[in-house]
């Protein structure tokens, strides 16, 4: 469960994120984000231009999960 603060804090994120994004809002470096992605703890998805996106929704879940955000 997460904080209505954090919870406010998201929802006026962009509907897709950039890893950048993510990273920022994760108070972590890109790499960092990348190896959340890749291990399959954050799931994303490349773009047509082979961008990495995350979707606010499943960052929500991400951070319900991880409980110490």
């Amino acid at each position: 469960m997460i904080s209505d603060t954090l919870e406010k804090t998201i929802e006026r994120l962009p509907a897709i994120l950039s890893v950048r994004e993510a990273a920022d809002f994760l108070s972590t470096d890109r790499w960092g984000t990348y190896r959340l992605i890749l291990s399959g703890k954050l799931p994303a998805w490349k773009d047509g231009e082979g961008n990495w996106c995350v979707a606010r929704c499943d960052l929500r879940q991400f951070c319900s999960k991880n409980t110490n955000l």
